[in-house]
C-alpha cells in the first residue's frame, strides 16, 4: 500500500493521518515527503524513525573494560606476559 500525507495509519496504538504521526515526532511535511521520496511509501515506522542517532555522549569506558578489552587481544595478552615478568624480576631480583 502506498502511503500518503492523509493515509490513516495505526502507530503504537494510535490511528490518525500519516501527517499527524510525523507532526507529533517533529517531522515537518517537507521532511516527511522528502522521506517518502528516498524510502518509499510502504513502511511508516521506517518514515517516522529518528533521521539521526542520539547525540548524547557516550561515557569512556571503565578501567576495568579497557583491561579486559586488552587482555583479549594478542598484542595485549604479550604485553601484560612481559609486564607481569618484568615485575616478577624486580621483585625476586632484589630478594
Amino acid at each position: 500500500m502506498a502511503l500518503g500525507l492523509q493515509s490513516i495509519v495505526t502507530i503504537d496504538g494510535i490511528t490518525a493521518p500519516m501527517i499527524e504521526h510525523a507532526a507529533a515526532r517533529g517531522i515537518m511535511r517537507g521532511t516527511l515527503l522528502s522521506r517518502m521520496t528516498r524510502i518509499g511509501r510502504s513502511d511508516a515506522l521506517a518514515l517516522l524513525e529518528p533521521a539521526t542517532r542520539s547525540r548524547k555522549p557516550v561515557p569512556p569506558p571503565t578501567r576495568e573494560e579497557v583491561i579486559a578489552h586488552l587482555l583479549r587481544t594478542p598484542a595485549g595478552r604479550l604485553a601484560t606476559a612481559k609486564r607481569l615478568g618484568d615485575y616478577a624480576s624486580t621483585y625476586y631480583g632484589a630478594a
